[in-house]
């Protein structure tokens, strides 16, 4: 809170930290059952992230307007406020040197 001649003015903020690590290798590490799905979904919501920055930046070039599909996935109404609202939206992208990663590091720099 800060007071400026008798008048108090008060700032919020919110804070994510959310891990967005995608399940490609899913063959690999013979996930199944109960993981499987937690995976599948996580991959779909990463899907949906995509699409929705998308969106935003053809609406900030004005290419055209369209539909901000922040409802699609628990991911993006979370963080509606953080990716289209008056804020700074930060990303750090974990990616490995081997080769034998080679694919995942692609797709990690590729959306970052």
């Amino acid at each position: 809170k800060s007071s400026q001649n008798g008048v108090q003015t008060m700032r919020s903020s919110k804070l994510h930290f959310i891990d967005l690590a995608g399940s490609e290798r899913q063959k690999q590490t013979l996930v199944g059952g109960d993981r499987l799905k937690e995976a599948c979904g996580i991959n779909k919501s990463l899907t949906i992230l995509g699409y929705v920055i998308n969106a935003l930046v053809d609406n900030t070039n004005n290419k055209q307007q369209r539909h901000i599909p922040y409802r699609d996935s628990k991911l993006t109404f979370l963080l509606k406020d953080s990716l289209g609202g008056n804020s700074k939206t930060s990303l750090v992208a974990c990616v490995s040197p081997s080769t034998f990663y080679y694919a995942e590091t692609l797709s990690t720099l590729k959306f970052a």
